[in-house]
């Protein structure tokens, strides 16, 4: 499974208008992709932003996906209506290819970690990542894990912990964030890799 992702910066004073065209925007992709998520990122890096992801079941699925979207004319004319009226600024699409796990819809909030990493060292990071995902079986917690494909900057494995809601989010933290095993795999990562960003995320359609 591939997904691309697309950034929203809100401008102060258009954030009403904004959301409202990051939702449009994942209306008329989600027309030609395996579906979206809209997301804003309500603590740690970036914010404030909108994150819109969308699911492709391979590249050429990706690429077929983006002829449609460019020449959708729903999509064109949300186009002329930023470029008339700008309500903040849009970076991406970036690609990812994903390593384990599958989003789940029914998660309203997530957290994620991001490394930079050697791809070399991808492998026994993933093996870590199957310590924590058997570590996490009985918990009501969605992992997955993706690689850039197409970005601005490659070196990195992100890591997203799907919950239910942020008060599970939280729990979780409380629960298994905090434990000793989970911190003992922690510090064995950081021999594989730099955690250098996280954000929690919230689904807004």
């Amino acid at each position: 499974m591939f997904i691309s992702r697309r950034i929203m910066s809100p401008v102060v004073g258009k954030t009403k208008l904004a959301h409202e065209r990051a939702k449009r925007a994942a209306g008329i992709i989600g027309r030609h992709s395996n579906g979206t998520r809209l997301l804003k990122v309500i603590a740690g890096e970036g914010a404030g932003d909108l994150h819109l992801y969308s699911m492709f079941d391979s590249m050429a699925h990706a690429g077929r996906a983006s002829v449609g979207i460019a020449g959708d004319s729903d999509m064109q004319a949300l186009q002329a209506e930023r470029e008339a009226d700008p309500a903040g600024v849009v970076s991406g699409p970036e690609v990812f290819r994903m390593l384990m796990g599958t989003p789940d819809a029914s998660n309203k909030a997530s957290m994620q970690r991001i490394y930079e990493i050697s791809r070399s060292n991808i492998p026994a990071a993933m093996g870590l990542m199957a310590e924590l995902q058997e570590m996490m079986k009985e918990e009501p917690i969605t992992l997955i894990a993706g690689v850039p494909v197409v970005a601005a900057k490659m070196d990195v494995l992100t890591v997203s912990y799907g919950f239910k809601d942020l008060e599970a989010l939280g729990e979780g933290i409380d629960r298994i964030g905090l434990s000793d095993e989970f911190q003992e795999l922690v510090n064995r990562a950081s021999d594989l890799g730099r955690l250098f960003e996280a954000r929690g995320l919230i689904d807004i359609g």
